[in-house]
């Protein structure tokens, strides 16, 4: 017998091994999903400034930045909660027992060893305290500001410059989450000239030094150059840990690339928030109703957020073509709609007035009629979904008459007989007039605005409808140059802080309570609610406030929609998430071959 194998017979044997290999994948059901060389994804509106702490807090700048701009934890997208992408592990709470700084509440992280920046030098401790001196800058705004003012200090581990630890003077329910979610800033980039790296960060935190941090010309010069526009949209002046960077950024949208070599890609496995599948990431710009639906039939989006008109989204889902492509998701309540007023108005100064407008918006029409039941109503500025919730405040009725009734007790009648009612203000005669901003080019907006417009003529108040785009409402309302707007307002999926909002020391443009609401039973309750530790003292704290917005109106919260969602099928399973913008786009990996 021959013990030697022909040369056929080899090259038949190697075929067989091969064709096992590649088979081994479908008879062993364990497919491997591909990463997709692209990710197309709706915005709605134009990314206009990708440096985060600059940009007014715009949604589609922020969506984007995110991808560029790592924290140092990212929120799980579907239990919400903390996990790591740039420390080791989510700190807890400890609280120091001794030294100078007793009685005092810590938090202990340490920077990932493989972390690094785009220059190949690792991120460190000292790009940390460099974005803390960015939040502290007495000539910057003052964007995350507010939730750290018991921020008492910061020590780095001389040993190891990846480790380092806050101190903060007391308890603060949002201490550990603000810190968490501040994006953090490569100091080589964006302080070359070390202006504020050679400043310590203990002078940003004490006030007696604070006047005189105001005027040192090297912060000066830094805010000069810290706002230059290639910070906000030149992609190679952008430059963080993330896995993506900027290859453009236009009024169409804009593409991030995936970094080569990316440094996360080294550890994932062990840090599964660091997954970046995609090669690139497409933003779109897609704003009317028509040209989102060609572009979801034509399969040119795969990742649908933002305003989506509720009965096109019915329709699209109901269509079996598009059933056999794209998944619909409606999901909870993260934002709400409000009728947000100016108090410095003389006429919406008065809580009459404002009580008197809450029965003019009809609820019904908005929730059932405009947004296709893919809303809730709720009593106050709080998701629905919280055990803090004041689901036993009752909810204002759509009552022309009442409101008639109401405004009358205010002193408010039609002396003129012109169907516009008037009083004298300050020793003059004023009508009931005043002017409400709205982003009309969606369509939504367009039918709220009319029907508001029509249920306060009945009622004798003339409401002038202005139309006009997000960016220029938002510049708007934050110096103060309104009536009133139609707005909505995102909600951080943990707990709800009302101080940038709410507090009369958050005043807008300083702060984000662009209402100019004052409150003193506001802002004790609001205070109380910061530090209380206690989650049932917490919570009762919390209806306490609720009430006291019932009764003051610092703004006529109107319902809370529910997040419409399209995803491509072409996808693994699993993309939509709670937390907005609806999905994570960079965990998006193509369905098994």
């Amino acid at each position: 017998m021959n013990k030697f194998l022909s040369l056929r017979q080899v090259l038949a044997i190697v075929a067989m091994l091969v064709a096992a290999w590649l088979l081994y994948p479908v008879i062993s059901g364990k497919k491997k999903p591909r990463a997709p060389e692209e990710v197309h994804v709706r915005i709605d509106s134009a990314p206009n400034n990708l440096n985060l702490f600059l940009n007014g807090g715009h949604a589609p700048s922020s969506f984007i930045s995110r991808q560029i701009f790592q924290q140092l934890t990212d929120l799980d997208p579907k239990t919400l909660e903390l996990k790591p992408t740039l420390v080791k592990t989510v700190p807890t709470v400890r609280q120091v027992m001794d030294g100078p700084r007793k009685g005092q509440f810590a938090y202990d992280f340490e920077i990932i060893p493989e972390a690094v920046w785009d220059n190949g030098t690792p991120v460190t401790a000292n790009d940390v305290a460099f974005t803390l001196k960015l939040l502290f800058h007495p000539e910057l705004p003052a964007v995350w500001r507010g939730y750290l003012s018991q921020l008492s200090g910061m020590e780095i581990d001389p040993a190891n410059p990846k480790k380092f630890s806050l101190y903060f003077s007391s308890f603060y329910m949002l201490s550990l989450e603000t810190i968490c979610n501040t994006p953090i800033y490569p100091a080589y980039n964006y302080d070359a000239a070390n202006r504020l790296t050679n400043i310590p960060f203990g002078d940003f935190l004490d006030t007696a030094k604070t006047s005189m941090l105001a005027g040192n010309a090297n912060l000066k010069a830094f805010v000069a150059e810290f706002s230059q526009p290639k910070f906000a949209n030149e992609s190679n002046a952008i430059s963080g840990s993330g896995p993506y960077r900027l290859e453009i950024m236009n009024e169409q949208g804009a593409v991030l690339v995936k970094k080569q070599n990316w440094w996360g890609d080294k550890v994932v496995e062990q840090y599964p928030m660091l997954a970046a599948y995609p090669k690139k990431l497409v933003y779109k710009v897609v704003k009317d109703d028509p040209t989102l639906e060609n572009m979801i039939i034509s399969g040119d989006l795969d990742l649908i957020g933002g305003v989506i008109n509720p009965a096109k989204f019915l329709e699209m889902k109901a269509n079996d073509s598009l059933n056999a492509r794209y998944d619909f998701f409606t999901l909870g309540a993260t934002a709400y709609n409000r009728w947000m007023l100016n108090h410095r108005n003389p006429i919406l100064a008065d809580v009459q007035v404002r009580q008197a407008l809450t029965h003019i918006v009809d609820y019904d029409y908005f929730v059932n009629q405009v947004q296709r039941g893919m809303a809730v109503r709720i009593s106050s500025p709080m998701p629905p979904d919280r055990p803090y919730y004041a689901k036993d405040i009752p909810l204002p009725d759509y009552n022309i008459a009442k409101a008639r009734t109401m405004l009358e007790q205010a002193g408010w009648t039609d002396t003129d007989g012109n169907g516009i009612l008037d009083k004298v203000i300050n020793g003059k005669r004023e009508q009931l007039s005043f002017r409400m901003m709205a982003a009309t080019a969606v369509k939504t907006n367009e039918l709220f605005a009319n029907s508001l417009k029509e249920s306060a003529r009945q009622a004798g108040i003339e409401l002038v409808v202005q139309s006009m785009d997000l960016s220029v409402m938002s510049a708007d309302t934050r110096s103060g140059n309104y009536d009133s707007a139609l707005l909505g307002v995102g909600l951080y999926p943990g707990q709800v802080e009302y101080n940038q909002r709410f507090h009369s020391k958050s005043l807008s443009p300083a702060g984000d309570n662009r209402a100019l609401y004052i409150s003193a039973k506001a802002d004790s309750l609001i205070e109380a609610i910061r530090v209380q530790p206690d989650v049932a003292k917490r919570n009762a704290l919390y209806l306490q406030i609720q009430q006291v917005f019932s009764e003051e109106i610092p703004e006529i919260v109107l319902f809370a929609p529910l997040q419409r969602i399209i995803i491509s099928k072409k996808f693994v399973p699993g993309l939509e998430s709670a937390n907005r913008p609806g999905y994570y786009e960079h965990f998006a990996r193509m369905k098994p071959e």
